[in-house]
């Protein structure tokens, strides 16, 4: 309950500022455009043409060769003759010695350091007024930020907000809010640390001991006394030689070609119903739930000819609105139109789109036209959505003029 009251309460202020600061929010240039202007399309003038074209083309012909034969043969023979040589004999002795290894006892040790960190808190202090007091003025206050506070010597960091406001009838009021929502404690935080530590450990190690050597021994080995005999004959035969016998021929041959062209040029006007768009809780004087109409329309030209553009055709839309909430509660994405249309250079759509938040002239209406080329163009205005309540302070309305509401355009053209 306590929230609903704050709510009306902070609508209250915020309409009671409309009436006392009302400002024009929307100039004649209201409806903007936006083209890539890195966007360029495509023209594809590929082509046939006629072009000489190499034709490989051969055959083989018989051709009569020689090429040696070798009838070389070796004659096979020798003897056994008895003599001494040297041999390399290997031997090797294992001999056993003391020796050393590294026995590495590192380790992880729990340790622990006294750090200090915000923990969360949520209470209120008010100086200089009650809260209720506080509740008369608040729309008189104004956000110093977050500071770092000490309150019953111990830190805290609280949202600061100031009243200092002079009432017509005289006086002066001066309060200040603190919100705290954070508290420095110190807590034990626990953390592991590597100790390096180890030691020499001995153990008994064998290693080979080499004893090789030379020995003279007498054996029986074959001394070869063969030779080989070299002789051969030359002998013709028929191999097949390549005849090229290539050409060109004059073909048809496709040759892809073409060039990059500026971006869509033409002029879009949007048409919107009601001029002042309020949410579907509100009731239009039917008794309907309360919604907006809009018709875009478009032309595209040729800019050397003036004429309708016989390229590039508009075949699909995007229409959206980014709601931006009140109270920093986030963007509501209300999708109103999205689809193909039939492909032209002048042509219309026609929407109908309800919305469920209130937004403020942050709110921007997005309406994207696509060409069957690939270009594309972005229509873009603020469309903001007038809450529950409104400018209006009693429940059954007021007769205030209208142009005190937000929002307010419903024709708008612009050209690119």
């Amino acid at each position: 309950m306590g929230k609903k009251i704050k709510k009306i309460i902070f609508l209250a202020v915020v309409f009671l500022i409309i009436f006392i600061f009302p400002q024009n929010l929307f100039s004649d240039s209201w409806l903007k455009m936006d083209v890539p202007e890195s966007s360029s399309v495509w023209v594809d003038t590929s082509h046939w043409a006629h072009s000489a074209v190499l034709v490989k083309d051969g055959y083989y012909k018989d051709v009569v060769n020689k090429r040696w034969v070798d009838s070389s043969y070796i004659v096979s023979q020798g003897y056994w003759r008895t003599g001494e040589h040297r041999e390399w004999v290997e031997s090797w002795r294992l001999d056993s010695y003391t020796a050393y290894r590294y026995v590495d006892t590192s380790h992880y040790e729990i340790r622990y350091k006294d750090v200090e960190v915000l923990s969360p808190v949520n209470f209120t202090i008010i100086e200089g007024t009650t809260s209720y007091g506080w509740s008369v003025y608040s729309f008189a206050a104004k956000q110093q930020g977050f500071q770092l506070v000490i309150y019953n010597g111990e830190k805290y960091i609280a949202e600061k907000y100031v009243i200092d406001y002079r009432p017509s009838r005289g006086g002066r009021i001066y309060a200040v809010k603190w919100i705290y929502v954070r508290k420095y404690v110190k807590v034990r935080e626990y953390y592991s640390e590597w100790v390096n530590s180890g030691y020499w450990q001995p153990y008994v190690a064998y290693r080979l001991i080499d004893q090789s050597h030379w020995e003279t021994r007498t054996d029986k080995h074959w001394v070869d006394t063969s030779y080989k005999v070299e002789q051969g004959y030359w002998e013709e035969y028929k191999s097949g030689e390549w005849v090229d016998t290539s050409h060109y021929e004059n073909v048809k041959k496709w040759v892809t070609d073409g060039y990059f062209t500026e971006p869509i040029h033409g002029e879009v006007t949007v048409e919107k119903n009601p001029k002042y768009i309020f949410t579907k809780w509100h009731k239009d004087s039917q008794g309907n739930d309360c919604c907006m109409d809009i018709r875009v329309s478009w032309k595209l030209f040729n800019p050397e000819t003036g004429m309708l553009d016989s390229i590039n055709k508009i075949d699909r839309l995007f229409i959206y609105e980014e709601v931006c909430r009140y109270k920093d509660k986030g963007t509501d994405l209300v999708e109103i139109f999205n689809n193909q249309v039939l492909e032209s250079s002048q042509g219309f759509v026609e929407a109908t789109a309800k919305f469920d938040f209130a937004g403020g002239t942050e709110s921007i209406l997005h309406i994207y036209l696509f060409a069957t080329s690939g270009a594309s163009a972005h229509v873009y205005f603020s469309n903001p959505i007038n809450g529950y309540r409104s400018i209006n302070i009693k429940k059954e309305g007021t007769a205030a003029d209208a142009n005190e509401w937000l929002g307010g355009n419903d024709f708008g053209k612009v050209e690119f």
